[in-house]
């Protein structure tokens, strides 16, 4: 009998055994899940951005497919049915040099195609006499020329002034932000007077000195900083100014 009772009083004490590592398992798991609620309320900002910038590149990425899609869609098309902008884009240009090269202006203009359009850019010296924002009368025929070219396309057209760093010593205009913006919107004047280009897709901009081309420590450089650029935007940069 008391063998018996030794043997039945061992089983029970078997049986409770497994009671110890589950409870130690269960504080385990409860200290888990207060860290991961402490680190979540702690880093919801964190979180939050790297939802938002998760969010801004799949946008990114729906775009840039959108774009090879419609670019791949024009590809497949006839060639006579349409034309990427580009396209129209690097015709105007091939007709302006060759038109610049019968002109007789190459080496004053330049043209160049770039993610804001199609630029023409125009030595100040051949447009305006120094310090003055009167565009040259012998020069005016070839200037409506070529602005007349602009006509086929239905883009914005941007005319900006741009000047070197030698400050101005001028009765009338008080500083190089006065004269370039002064003569972008002469050139404006002379485009909506004298051709079809409509108002509301010329801008006239001044910026000085502000956004030069070459180092203004040099005679060469300060020479290629003063000029008038004429680009005809993008439809990125259309969308903009609509």
């Amino acid at each position: 009998m008391s063998k018996r009772q030794k043997h039945q009083q061992h089983e029970e004490e078997g049986g409770e055994a497994w009671l110890l590592p589950y409870s130690d398992l269960m504080t385990l798991l409860l200290a888990v899940f207060i860290v991961l609620f402490a680190v979540s309320q702690v880093d919801q900002a964190k979180a939050k951005d790297m939802s938002e910038a998760f969010t801004e590149e799949m946008m990114t990425q729906s775009y840039i497919i959108s774009q090879l899609n419609e670019q791949e869609t024009l590809q497949n098309e006839s060639p006579n049915e349409t034309k990427s902008e580009l396209q129209k884009m690097e015709e105007l240009k091939a007709e302006l040099d060759a038109k610049l090269e019968s002109e007789n202006l190459a080496l004053a203009v330049t043209t160049s195609i770039d993610k804001r359009g199609l630029v023409i850019s125009f030595n100040n010296a051949i447009i305006f006499e120094p310090g003055s924002a009167e565009i040259k009368k012998e020069n005016e025929d070839s200037l409506l020329e070529i602005a007349k070219m602009f006509q086929i396309m239905d883009n914005y057209i941007r005319i900006e002034g741009h000047t070197d760093n030698v400050p101005m010593n001028s009765n009338i205009y008080r500083s190089n932000w006065d004269l370039s913006a002064a003569r972008a919107a002469n050139v404006v004047r002379l485009f909506t007077s004298k051709t079809n280009l409509s108002p509301e897709k010329l801008i006239a901009v001044g910026y000085g000195e502000y956004r030069p081309i070459e180092d203004n420590s040099t005679d060469e450089g300060r020479a290629k900083n003063r000029r008038i650029d004429i680009i005809v935007l993008s439809e990125k940069y259309n969308d903009l100014e609509q």
